[in-house]
């Protein structure tokens, strides 16, 4: 399975309550060598889920952004309301489904949790 595999998955709470669908990845340095470079791989460190995917695509996540005023008061709405999903807390992967070990309402939103 390749990381970009996880983009659109719906995510799904220890008690089956939907939490979104993965809209970024957070990686991290430290995986396992690559054989043929010998260099350090990452790994996945945690997935940004919730429901605001154009928000998360134009950025509005991650820096300050300021756009038509209509806009960017629901979009900023929007990611407020994504959560972040440690790598530790998801217990499978089944294609486009993701099943998490813990309750929706343990994980931290965008705000408090980036890694």
């Amino acid at each position: 399975m390749r990381a970009t595999d996880l983009l659109g998955a719906s995510v799904f709470d220890v008690d089956g309550q939907r939490v979104g669908a993965v809209r970024d990845i957070y990686v991290e340095a430290g995986g396992r060598a690559v054989t043929d470079s010998g260099q350090p791989a990452y790994r996945i460190a945690a997935l940004e889920c919730g429901p605001g995917g154009i928000a998360h695509r134009l950025g509005y996540g991650h820096r300050a952004l300021a756009g038509p005023w209509p806009l960017t008061p629901l979009l900023r709405r929007l990611v407020q309301r994504s959560v972040v999903v440690r790598w530790s807390d998801i217990a499978a992967v089944d294609g486009a489904r993701i099943e998490l070990s813990v309750q929706r309402t343990t994980l931290d939103h965008v705000a408090e949790g980036t890694p």
